[in-house]
């Protein structure tokens, strides 16, 4: 007699209230938010440094700590569109985990949205963002808004200089 297989069901993923940042040093300038609702804005993803910025006309409005993909997984180097917002709901079909704030790269399966920062890169290739400032970047950039994922970004050009943080507070990396 052959043996019934029970059918599997998926595990069921769990909200969390909270997630860690071991940084804690955003920059989020919301006087340049509030004033330039109709500008020119773009998001730089800077993987050496495991930072991203919302540029807003030339300037930086958001500067903050991001967790990309840990050893042995990729986040994807290029230019992207946000094709997609969600805010609250969306759950990863790979790994079974809440994702909010999730804004997708293109049509790639990577995204940015809250999660862990433990201090270095983790994640399996999308974009952790701080839960302190992820709702801040979901509520400033529409889709169509381009995401830049780049090794390593050369600030030039920007309308007022930004000291950006030490390459050497990520050597241990």
């Amino acid at each position: 007699m052959a043996e019934r297989k029970k059918p599997q069901s998926k595990p069921r993923p769990v909200y969390r209230s909270s997630y860690q940042d071991a940084h804690g040093d955003a920059y989020i300038n919301h006087a340049l938010l509030d004033s330039e609702m109709e500008s020119d804005r773009r998001v730089i993803v800077d993987i050496d440094r495991q930072r991203a910025f919302l540029v807003v006309n030339d300037i930086i409005a958001v500067d903050t700590a991001i967790s990309t993909a840990r050893r042995g997984k990729y986040t994807p180097r290029g230019s992207f569109q946000i094709t997609e917002k969600i805010k609250s709901g969306k759950v990863s079909t790979i790994y079974h985990v809440y994702m909010p704030n999730w804004m997708r790269l293109g049509h790639t399966t990577v995204g940015m949205h809250t999660g862990d920062l433990p201090g270095y890169p983790a994640s399996a290739g999308c974009i952790r963002l701080p839960q302190s400032v992820a709702p801040i970047l979901y509520e400033n950039v529409s889709r169509g808004v381009t995401v830049e994922v780049v090794d390593t970004w050369d600030e030039a050009g920007l309308a007022i200089p930004y000291s950006l943080p030490s390459r050497e507070l990520f050597t241990a990396l």
